[in-house]
């Protein structure tokens, strides 16, 4: 009788008595989640399955008032994406324009090379006309 006297505990109580002998876990007697769980907070376990947390006093109220922020997100997101394809369309028709500059580049300097051809032909021509 004397081995099992027991000692009050802080905290959560115990399954099991403490005695003399036994050591506790030293927790603070607050719930920790096992490594092995996966569970979201916004989850509850019933079984196997996973149900869906209930919407929360203030959501609701600021749901059913319109002050919903994910509304507010959402156009704010939509402005965004619509800003974004505005800039891609814009850098678009600016590579268009860039692509043009220089296929019109490279016909002038296509040009000229031509020209320095046919005025060596033209010299070689002229050469050969005094040589005969």
């Amino acid at each position: 009788m004397d081995q099992q006297t027991f000692k009050p505990s802080v905290g959560r109580p115990h399954s099991t008595p403490l005695t003399d002998e036994s050591v506790g876990s030293g927790s603070s007697g607050k719930r920790t989640r096992d490594e092995g769980d996966n569970s979201s907070p916004t989850s509850v376990g019933v079984g196997d399955e996973r149900v869906a947390r209930a919407e929360g006093i203030k959501k609701a109220k600021s749901r059913l008032k319109g002050k919903a922020p994910s509304s507010e997100a959402f156009k704010e997101l939509e402005t965004f994406n619509t800003r974004l394809q505005l800039f891609g369309d814009s850098m678009n028709v600016s590579n268009e324009a860039q692509m043009k500059r220089l296929e019109i580049q490279e016909r002038k300097e296509a040009r000229k090379q031509q020209k320095i051809e046919l005025e060596q032909h033209r010299i070689h021509w002229e050469q050969l006309a005094r040589l005969e």
